[in-house]
């Protein structure tokens, strides 16, 4: 999924409360280089922080010990890899990635890729993409992203058409907006809200249709493969996880055997029998190809 923005200011103290409490070395900075260091990660609580803890308790990380901060509030995982705070961050996919790094001059780096929340069209008031209403309105994520990645999806309803191919690998998806858009037939009009509230919106009556990234629709009790009017696909999908670090960080052995076992055949086990759908590996939907040697997301 990549991130939440500025959501719940009223976490925000329990999110600086729980970095302070971090017992990291150095004042509060990462372990950096010390390979015999706890290797520290931030993630988002389902399904990323749940596969961390799933690797360690098979035993997937040999010797390698990591201590998993779950994100809240009003934080930025990116900015905390990269200013030193903690090792390593895994909620966000290259797309989201690379805008960061434009937006905030980084060179953070994807190591490699683990699973796909299938992004989905959900509604409580239209049974079917077929009977969505002429002069429907549709909440779609507000970060230019997951925006371009909703309107995607709704090309692929058949609900609009867009001039560019999200398969383009030459695409700036930040740039990809409502000006794409070629022919809207049902004259659809759209709702943006930060992806932490989407699910919200499907009971809000002004709103048709939403956009829901899959683990925002887990939280929200909703199963994707079976509540989702339609999900976006998998195969080539180029939104899928990765865990994320510095370039100093890349090759760290610590890294390098987390990225190893994210990327297990049993953790891609767990997830196909533990999300039923809602969430897929990546390296079996043949989305991306990538292995645990670090490619620039920049």
């Amino acid at each position: 999924m990549p991130r939440r923005a500025l959501p719940l200011l009223a976490l925000t103290l329990t999110a600086s409360l729980g970095l302070s409490a971090c017992g990291l070395a150095n004042g509060g900075k990462s372990a950096g280089g010390d390979p015999n260091a706890p290797l520290t990660i931030m993630a988002d609580a389902e399904p990323h922080s749940t596969l961390l803890k799933e690797a360690e308790k098979q035993g997937l990380l040999g010797d390698v010990k990591i201590e998993v901060k779950e994100i809240a509030g009003d934080v930025d995982p990116n900015q905390l890899v990269a200013s030193g705070d903690v090792d390593a961050n895994y909620f966000q996919h290259k797309p989201y990635l690379k805008n960061w790094n434009a937006e905030h001059s980084g060179n953070l780096q994807l190591v490699d890729v683990v699973h796909i929340e299938p992004l989905g069209l959900y509604s409580r008031k239209v049974s079917s993409v077929d009977k969505t209403p002429a002069g429907a309105n549709i909440a779609i994520p507000a970060d230019a992203v997951n925006q371009a990645r909703a309107l995607f999806l709704l090309e692929q309803a058949g609900l609009l058409t867009l001039d560019v191919k999200a398969d383009d690998a030459n695409l700036d998806y930040a740039q990809v907006t409502e000006k794409n858009i070629t022919a809207n037939p049902k004259k659809i009009t759209f709702t943006k809200v930060d992806r932490p509230q989407l699910a919200a919106t499907l009971d809000d009556p002004k709103v048709n249709l939403s956009v829901v990234n899959g683990n925002y629709a887990l939280e929200a009790g909703l199963v994707p493969d079976k509540d989702a009017l339609v999900l976006d696909k998998v195969e080539n999908n180029p939104y899928a996880n990765g865990l994320v670090t510095r370039p100093e960080l890349a090759n760290d052995p610590r890294v390098v055997k987390v990225a190893q076992a994210l990327s297990d055949p049993k953790i891609a086990a767990f997830i196909t029998e533990h999300y039923r759908g809602s969430v897929l590996p990546a390296k079996a939907s043949g989305s991306v190809s990538s292995s645990p040697t670090p490619t620039s997301a920049g």
